[in-house]
């Protein structure tokens, strides 16, 4: 049994409600949840060390900082190209890019997107936003944001339809 480990934000208020079917889609395929404080990203694969440091401290106790060199790749989640939008083209970008300093290249950046399977294809998104706001954020210019992401802090970028998230999240720690 793979022992998944959750960011506590990811369980409570909307957060929780959204990412229901993803959580139980995770135990039907035999996880375990374990809602911990992650310094970066959504989801980590609990290792021996981690299980170690949970055992020692319980997991109340366990704050981020305890993590922070212990984690292989975490698995940041966003539910759609606009939420991505949110955390690149606004002032949530210092926090997110704070993030991505910490993650130290063990970060994969799972977007929820239908019609989307790759970085390719950004570059071709229609944001519905430019029906009502001419300057929102274009394909062409989120795309160029996603590459210097890339690039610049070694995150893997996947796409994959929410109906599959679930599967794709343990695919991917499974890979660890």
């Amino acid at each position: 049994m793979m022992v998944i480990g959750v960011d506590k934000n990811q369980l409570i208020g909307t957060h929780g409600a959204s990412n229901q079917r993803k959580h139980s889609q995770m135990v039907q395929e035999g996880a375990h949840l374990l809602p911990l404080r992650i310094p970066f990203g959504d989801y980590i694969r609990v290792t021996d060390d981690i299980q170690a440091l949970v055992n020692a401290k319980g997991p109340e106790a366990i704050h981020k900082k305890d993590l922070q060199d212990l984690i292989e790749l975490s698995i940041d989640t966003k539910k759609s190209l606009l939420e991505v939008c949110g955390n690149i083209c606004s002032r949530q970008h210092e926090r997110f890019k704070d993030e991505l300093i910490r993650a130290n290249g063990r970060l994969v950046l799972l977007i929820e997107e239908a019609g989307i399977t790759c970085l390719e294809d950004v570059y071709w998104w229609d944001n519905p936003r430019l029906k009502s706001n001419p300057r929102a954020t274009k394909g062409t210019a989120l795309y160029k944001s996603l590459c210097t992401i890339r690039d610049e802090y070694a995150v893997d970028i996947r796409f994959c339809h929410r109906r599959d998230t679930g599967r794709e999240i343990l695919r991917i720690l499974g890979e660890v």
